[in-house]
Order: C-alpha cells, then structure tokens, then sequence
C-alpha cells in the first residue's frame, strides 16, 4: 500500500500527517493509473490530438510534489522542516526559560 511506504519515509513523522499522507498516497495512485491507461491508449487521441487526461495528470502530479514537499520527502521540504523544527525547539526552550528563569532583560 502506498500510504504504508510513505509512513517509513516521512522524516519526524507524527499522527497529524495522516492526512497528508493518505492525501499524497491517492494523488501517487492517480499518477500510476493515468501513466498506465495512457501506455494503453498513447497520450494522443485518434485525431492526433492530446488526450485531455493529461491535463489531470499534470494537476495531480502538481499536487503530489507539494504535498511531497509539505511533508519533507525532498530536499527542500527537508531543509524546510528542519528550520520549522529548530524554531520549534527554539520556542519551546526560550518558554521553558521564562517559566523556570523568569522573562530576560
């Protein structure tokens, strides 16, 4: 199942990605469908025109990368995370800080 794969790979993962994960496992479903019905069909139609699912095909590839992204499966959704993370720890420390030490200056 494709959602199963993505759970392994999300990095920092948390009960709260469950929608996105299911979310961007539907959208990989649709890209291995489209790209397997038009190895059957051709990506023209018998006009010589190009089939209208491939501008669907273009959306939910769209929306599969960013939700890649969201979820840290790339470079820069990693990188991102990681700042998102540390300003997280950062924020939770300076609370600690405050409650334990009183408000700086």
């Amino acid at each position: 199942m494709i959602a199963d794969e993505l759970r392994r790979l999300v990095p920092a993962r948390s009960d709260a990605d469950e929608p996105a994960i299911r979310l961007l496992a539907l959208q990989l479903a649709q890209v291995e469908g489209i790209h397997e019905w038009l190895a059957e069909h051709g990506f023209v139609d018998e006009g010589g025109q190009p089939r209208g699912i491939l501008r669907h095909l273009g959306t939910v590839t769209n929306t599969a990368a960013r939700l890649c992204d969201r979820l840290g499966l790339t470079p820069s959704g990693r990188a991102a995370l990681g700042l998102d993370m540390a300003r997280a720890r950062g924020e939770a420390l300076r609370a600690h800080l405050v409650e334990n030490c009183g408000e700086p200056g």
